[in-house]
């Protein structure tokens, strides 16, 4: 248990003077166990190499290298080693690495890890080597890569970075090779100009043109032609390949600018460019939140064909609410998109019946769903089921159906959608697209008051016949991790048999499908509790 509020440990922190705060590290330390105490030793000498004093470690002996191969040849023969022992070897090439001696750390990494990396040295591990090392493997890889970089010829560098991290591929991963480069050299890549041209030539080689998802070398041929020639060469690499991801690059960078009058034509151009919805559809979501910061009159519009272009809850209740609209505006919105529904995913036109007041066709829709496939983003039930609910009884605090409409009281989520920010910006202050919850459209539109008595029972109906199907659905195939919900769609039902909210025990209804089932002890475990709770409304 932590002695005071987290608060305490930054006054804490600043409280102490440089040499107090000295004395209190080296304390610390000393009290750790071996693994955690080598964590934090080279986190520690990593920060400080790269801090504004210019301090750099002294460099392992040169004796070190000629050990750390004699070491590799052994454990080659033996096709073992011991972790500590790689860990010790890795640790120093990094620490060479950190003194500006990168031929000798290039030896030892090439050394220790390659033979690890293709499976001629086992460590013991169960899957990934990482298990039993202790040093930072994604370190040693990115400083590896500066390793060659620096001690490669320049017309040869290309080639042999490719090969250098190619030897390591099953050891760690780099997304970008000369960001990861400039990370271990502290920001500045020498000759990198001289270096561009020839790491990308080397790297259109391999390209795929005819893929429409990027391999580890297209996207690092992306990366760099944005880095040699800026937004206009991510925008000729979006043209050229049409994937998604150097279209994302393309937009990205503008919005990483400010650009939002181009950021909104590239985000159209892209949503034309690229083959499925739902790559199409984040373009689309991306010109709205263009249009958007633009504060152009013509959002709805944009929310509209994002909408058609890749049909979504999400993008559905942004344009029936976008700009605002009136409780008139979205009902005219729900008659539109109903006569000219770009999905027949139940879940939309269910939710699109209710708001254009066909109760009766949305509760045929949910009284037909399967008792199965609930977490499937077609199938009503999670949107139809509490909406009734909602409509008949409200959700109040402690009740089960409050438990049931969470679905209905936030976003809708399960598809993919643009994020609205760049990667490199906290998406907490980046502008964002809103994102209604469907109880929101539902008050907007006025649902509730234009119910009619008759179809009050229509959905009690409908409800009903889908708890029923969804109980017979779970039990029929045995899935336990469901009773629970069946149980809860049943006990929701109960609640607004009576009008009351609060059911004063099982209707015939419930005690029929009880007795029905009566041969599912689990089952009726749930039953129980879930009739216990809707009884007493908490």
């Amino acid at each position: 248990m932590r002695s005071g509020p987290v608060d305490n440990l930054t006054e804490a922190l600043s409280a102490l003077s440089a040499e107090e705060l000295r004395m209190f590290v080296c304390d610390a330390l000393e009290r750790l166990d071996d693994v955690p105490r080598a964590d934090l030793e080279d986190l520690l000498v990593q920060r400080a190499a790269r801090s504004a004093s210019g301090w750099k470690p002294a460099a392992p002996p040169a004796a070190f290298v000629e050990e750390a191969k004699a070491f590799a040849v052994t454990a080659r023969l033996a096709g073992q080693a011991e972790p500590f022992e790689v860990d010790g070897f890795l640790r120093r090439a990094v620490t060479a690495s950190l003194a500006g001696d990168h031929s000798s750390a290039r030896v030892v990494f090439e050394a220790v890890l390659e033979p690890i990396g293709n499976g001629d040295i086992f460590l013991g591990q169960g899957e990934m080597v990482d298990e039993m090392l202790s040093v930072d493997l994604h370190e040693c890889l990115r400083r590896f890569a500066a390793a060659v970089y620096m001690t490669a010829p320049l017309t040869d560098r290309p080639q042999a970075l490719i090969d250098a991290i190619a030897s390591l591929d099953g050891i760690s991963y780099l997304n970008d090779p000369i960001e990861e480069i400039a990370a271990a050299l502290g920001g500045d890549v020498p000759e990198l100009d001289a270096f561009l041209p020839l790491w990308i030539s080397r790297l259109e080689g391999d390209a795929t043109p005819h893929s429409e998802w990027e391999s580890d070398r297209d996207r690092w041929l992306r990366t760099a032609v944005g880095r040699r020639d800026g937004i206009a060469g991510l925008a000729r690499m979006a043209r050229t390949t049409r994937r998604p991801e150097a279209a994302r690059a393309w937009c990205d960078a503008l919005v990483a600018k400010g650009e939002w009058s181009e950021a909104l034509v590239a985000y159209e151009e892209c949503a034309a460019l690229v083959e499925h919805d739902y790559t199409r559809g984040a373009f689309l979501d991306g010109a709205a939140l263009a249009t958007q910061v633009l504060g152009r009159k013509d959002l709805a519009k944009k929310l509209e064909a994002a909408w058609l272009g890749a049909p979504s809850l999400l993008r559905l209740v942004r344009w029936l609410v976008g700009g605002e609209a009136s409780t008139a505006t979205v009902r005219k919105r729900a008659a539109a998109a109903l006569n000219a529904s770009p999905t027949k995913a139940p879940r939309i036109i269910g939710f699109l019946d209710l708001l254009a007041g066909r109760v009766g066709a949305a509760a045929q829709l949910l009284s037909q769903a399967p008792g199965l496939g609930w977490s499937r983003g077609e199938h009503p039930g999670h949107v139809l089921f509490p909406a009734f609910a909602w409509l008949l009884g409200g959700a109040p605090a402690g009740s089960v159906r409050a438990d049931l409409s969470l679905a209905l009281h936030a976003p809708p989520r399960g598809e993919l959608h643009f994020a609205g920010a760049p990667d490199d910006t906290d998406s907490r202050f980046a502008p964002k697209l809103p994102s209604p919850a469907p109880v929101d459209v539902l008050q907007r539109a006025d649902v509730m008051h234009r119910l009619a008595r008759e179809d009050r029972k229509v959905m009690l109906d409908a409800m009903k016949a889908a708890a029923t199907r969804r109980a017979d659905g779970v039990l029929a195939e045995k899935r336990r991790g469901h009773y629970g919900h069946a149980a809860r769609l049943v006990a929701c039902c109960m609640e607004l048999e009576d009008g009351s909210g609060k059911a004063q025990g099982p209707s015939s209804w419930a005690e029929a499908l009880r007795a029905r089932t009566s041969r599912f002890p689990a089952f009726q475990e749930a039953l129980r509790a879930a009739f216990a709770r809707a009884r007493r409304g908490v």
